[in-house]
């Protein structure tokens, strides 16, 4: 018996395709009395025994679904292999939609939409079928094309595709037959041919702006010349390395590039830019799914000032625009628009390898004049803090003067170290520690009696002045500024911690002659393992011996030294007494060159007349 399988099945005499809705037959179960002709088998009666011939013309067998038949329990069975399943009835073309159908992933970046028998009809007829059902929603058909008896064709429009999905079987074709509309998501296939990639060099041509050598590739597989039967997508890295390879050998002279809308959620293959477009300034990457800021670790070494990454999932990541704007600007350094705005300048130096830098110097003094009095001040002022006995540092402080200490463990250091912080963690101001306006004034020490008294109870030490880097950026005969950064040892503690410290001294002429210190700010950590093994090493060479001279303790000031100096002095006091230098001069010389003290008698003097009045002639 040869029974023809029909509704998109194969018959068994051949592997041609039927379908019964295209045969114009009337394909219905002919039912006849005749004797021998259409007899009920035993396995084809009804359970009611008392209508044993009755056959349902209205619901007859439905030959159109199966090869299978009806056994006494309503099932039916597969005739090819003897096995039993679940009847169910077959749906025609013209059937109602079926219910329940599975819901679209809107994280799908391409739906295939397919026609079944959709090959008999003509592309821009289903087309304009479709767009008709679904106005006014739009979208465009990506790589349309027939195989066997369906057409197919692509969106990447989510809306779309749920529309096209709901318009399966509500279209009536010409022909009086529903058409039939699947959609589910999936990517076009590609292949990239020589035919394919001279016609995207030829795209590429129709967008490059010559003048501003400028090449927009903006949604690219959506160019008209290209959409019709070929996919496109920058989105595939083999597509991209062809486009890269493209403007290499074309246009390698390119300045700007707009890859926004493409898909694109990989960049790593663009690390070729950098050598083929070594001139590109301008990089628009928005509207695309890079989803890590670490993926753009790849574009780093392209001298970028302006980038658009607004629209990518990695924008999202970041609530605080400043942190965006600096992490940008780690891969960027030359960086100065980014998402259409401007940005600030950053501060930098903008310099080539070739350059050769100054040698970087352990200490800096801005003026070497005042070398001498800087380095006796810091050797007399430890010779007394390493004391026992710190009470002679009275004299070392300004009547009014103000200290804070502040303390921390070094990175990825915490309260788990064996050399613990806690003689300086609670008088610590650390003001991001410390954000109680009354607690912060408390642990600012004011007065020198106060200063003192908290300093002779910290521990012990004994600093290593080997390791001292002296920083004085500001000394003139009012103020100097120190900042004096080393290593000492706690001698009374157990195992004798190491410490690391930043001490910041600003210091001014003492009332009473020498020199005092009005503010003092005192940083503490560990020391790092490097540190450790370098501290308190023999020195290489003899030190030269400091000034007898004690500037800390109150007693006439030494002069201070060389004539620079002494210079300074003279304009400064010219300036705010208003004598002529030569009478400024004259003035600090009889004072033992103490500008506070020549600046008293100045006053007393002038209070009562007995400065002459050619002494303000200039």
């Amino acid at each position: 018996m040869h029974r023809r399988i029909i509704d998109g099945g194969f018959s068994r005499n051949g592997g041609k395709h039927y379908y019964g809705h295209d045969d114009r037959v009337d394909n219905r179960r002919r039912v006849s009395f005749k004797p021998g002709s259409n007899r009920i088998s035993k396995h084809d009666r009804l359970p009611d025994r008392r209508l044993p011939m009755h056959v349902r013309l209205d619901d007859d067998v439905d030959m159109a679904g199966s090869s299978g038949f009806a056994g006494r329990d309503g099932n039916r069975f597969n005739t090819s292999n003897g096995k039993r399943g679940r009847g169910r009835k077959r749906q025609g073309r013209n059937s109602p939609a079926p219910q329940n159908r599975a819901k679209l992933s809107e994280t799908a970046s391409w739906f295939k939409v397919t026609i079944p028998y959709g090959a008999k009809y003509e592309k821009d007829y289903i087309l304009r079928m479709l767009f008709s059902h679904i106005s006014p929603t739009i979208f465009i058909p990506i790589a349309y094309r027939t195989q066997a008896n369906e057409a197919s064709f692509y969106v990447e429009d989510y809306e779309a595709a749920q529309k096209l999905a709901c318009a399966d079987r509500k279209m009536t074709a010409s022909d009086g037959y529903k058409i039939l509309v699947r959609v589910h998501p999936g990517t076009p296939k590609f292949d990239l041919n020589p035919a394919l990639k001279a016609k995207v060099t030829t795209v590429m041509g129709k967008r490059y702006n010559a003048d501003s050598r400028a090449l927009d590739l903006t949604r690219f597989h959506l160019d008209p010349d290209l959409v019709q039967d070929s996919f496109c997508a920058l989105s595939r890295p083999n597509l991209m390395i062809a486009v890269l390879d493209i403007i290499s050998e074309n246009i390698p002279e390119m300045t700007a590039l707009n890859l926004s809308e493409n898909k694109i959620h990989v960049i790593d293959h663009l690390s070729s830019l950098s050598r083929k477009t070594p001139n590109l300034k301008i990089l628009h990457l928005g509207r695309n799914k890079i989803h890590e800021m670490t993926q753009l670790n790849s574009l780093q070494g392209l001298p970028i000032v302006e980038l658009v990454l607004q629209g990518n999932p990695l924008c999202s990541k970041f609530k605080d625009q400043s942190l965006y704007v600096s992490e940008v600007r780690k891969r960027f350094p030359k960086l100065v628009k980014l998402d259409g705005m401007d940005l600030p300048p950053q501060i930098s130096f903008d310099v080539t390898d070739e350059i050769n830098m100054p040698t970087s110097k352990g200490s800096f003094i801005s003026n070497p004049e005042g070398q001498p009095l800087v380095r006796q001040f810091l050797e007399q002022y430890y010779s007394l803090f390493d004391a026992e006995n710190r009470q002679p540092l009275l004299d070392a402080y300004h009547q009014n003067a103000m200290f804070s200490l502040s303390a921390a463990y070094p990175s990825g250091q915490g309260s788990t170290t064996s050399h613990r912080l806690n003689d300086y963690l609670g008088d610590s101001r650390n003001l991001l520690k410390v954000p109680d306006y009354a607690r912060r004034q408390k642990l600012l020490r004011k007065g020198k009696l106060a200063i003192v008294t908290f300093l002779s109870q910290l521990p012990e030490t004994q600093h290593d002045p080997l390791s001292f880097a002296v920083d004085v950026p500001i000394c003139n005969p009012q103020l100097i500024y120190i900042s004096v950064s080393g290593l000492f040892k706690e001698t009374k503690t157990n195992r004798e911690p190491i410490r690391a410290f930043n001490r910041v001294f600003v210091i001014v002429p003492s009332p009473g002659g020498g020199f005092c210190i009005v503010n003092e700010q005192l940083f503490i950590t560990n020391a790092t393992k490097e540190q450790e093994k370098a501290v308190f090493k023999p020195a290489p060479a003899p030190v030269p011996a400091m000034p007898a001279e004690p500037l800390i303790p109150a007693q006439p000031a030494a002069p201070l030294a060389g004539e620079m100096m002494q210079e300074q002095m003279v304009q400064t006091m010219s300036q705010q007494s208003g004598m002529s230098l030569d009478w400024s001069r004259k003035c600090l010389i009889e004072t033992g060159w103490d500008f506070e003290r020549a600046v008293f008698v100045f006053t007393e003097l002038h209070k009562q007349g007995k400065i002459p009045a050619e002494a303000f002639i200039k």
